[in-house]
């Protein structure tokens, strides 16, 4: 009898396991199941979408009117400083540009020194497209890259890599603009070679060195006294014996257009442009940030060599006409001088005798 309890609870116990080897698998299968179903159940991901236009912020106008050219209808670009009488010294973004500089897709900045404040207001989600990066300019570079054709072509490669990063579909697009815009400047390349053939006479002298890169591409050098142009290159309170050599420059008529800052003022300013009046040299005024009436870059250029020959005309003529004078006032006389006869149809009827 014992031996028949042993052989049933054994049986019963090979039952069980048998079982348990049948349900444990089904009810993997039925969890498997279910988890397969779970997910055969979510939307596939969407991949990101690709915006329908390129937000960009530029620090100045002069940059965002070469971002509008590449970009096109497939970028929105606002300026911080679009006013071009800023004072750029006295310069300080508000909240609302800081925004505006955190919230863009794609910023484009000067650099130099110039707009320092950009650097610590952008996102780490941004492209950022800086000019003197481009060109390896440094802190205490001259700043004015926009007139420098090397920043120009840099700068436009550039924005095209940084808009084909955000809006790839488009890239093909970019590069055609690009492409455009590189013809422009070397039809622009083309015009201040033929100019500066034409004015390998002209000589010119700088109170702020606002068209430095541009008379450099040129071949231009500038006449300014060295010790002068240093002070103002490195911010510093020009010392009188400075000015009073550079006063001496334009008394003694060294250059043909003395060429001054419309956007900066002191007492140095006064001077050198109160001197060069009283003689003969022709002062020509130049905005640092892009005027309303040129519609890019290339046509502010232009304008610039434009009113530069205009201003050396005026020297020219203005000279002419003195020498006119001095040389009139030197000739010697050869002609005897004509006695006023009394006029015989003249009466003195009327009149009292004197003598009476």
């Amino acid at each position: 009898m014992c031996e028949n309890i042993f052989h049933l609870t054994r049986a019963k116990k090979i039952c069980k396991a048998v079982l348990a080897c049948i349900i444990v698998p089904s009810m993997l299968i039925g969890i498997a199941g279910c988890g397969a179903s779970s997910q055969s159940s979510k939307a596939p991901t969407q991949p990101k979408k690709e915006v329908k236009q390129i937000k960009v912020v530029s620090t100045l106008e002069s940059w965002a009117s070469l971002a509008r050219e590449i970009g096109g209808n497939d970028v929105e670009v606002q300026s911080i400083i679009s006013n071009p009488d800023t004072d750029i010294s006295a310069f300080k973004p508000s909240s609302k540009d800081l925004q505006k500089l955190y919230s863009a897709q794609v910023v484009v900045s000067n650099g130099a020194g110039y707009d320092s404040w950009v650097a610590k207001h952008t996102s780490k989600s941004s492209e950022i497209v800086n000019a003197a990066s481009t060109v390896g300019a440094l802190n205490g570079d001259n700043p004015y890259l926009w007139f420098s054709k090397d920043a120009r072509n840099e700068m436009a490669s550039s924005i095209c890599n940084a808009f084909s990063k955000v809006l790839p579909s488009k890239k093909k697009v970019f590069a055609k603009r690009l492409d455009a815009v590189k013809s422009q400047e070397n039809k622009l390349d083309e015009y201040l070679s033929n100019f500066a053939k034409s004015h390998k006479k002209f000589k010119y002298a700088s109170i702020n060195p606002v068209l430095f890169w541009l008379m450099s591409d040129m071949g231009i050098s500038d006449s300014a006294p060295k010790a002068y142009a240093k002070q103002v290159a490195q911010g510093e309170e020009v010392d009188k014996a400075n000015i009073d050599e550079f006063q001496k420059l334009i008394e003694e008529r060294k250059f043909d257009v003395l060429i001054s800052n419309s956007q900066r003022k002191g007492d140095d300013i006064s001077i050198l442009t109160g001197t060069a009046g009283r003689s003969y040299t022709s002062v020509m005024w130049v905005n640092e940030l892009m005027p309303t009436y040129a519609t890019d870059l290339r046509k502010w250029v232009m304008k610039i060599c434009e009113d530069i020959d205009n201003a050396s005309k005026t020297t020219t003529d203005m000279r002419k006409d003195l020498a006119k004078q001095e040389a009139d006032q030197k000739k010697p006389i050869t002609e005897k001088p004509t006695v006023s006869q009394p006029d015989p149809n003249r009466s003195n009827e009327g009149q009292q005798d004197p003598g009476k």
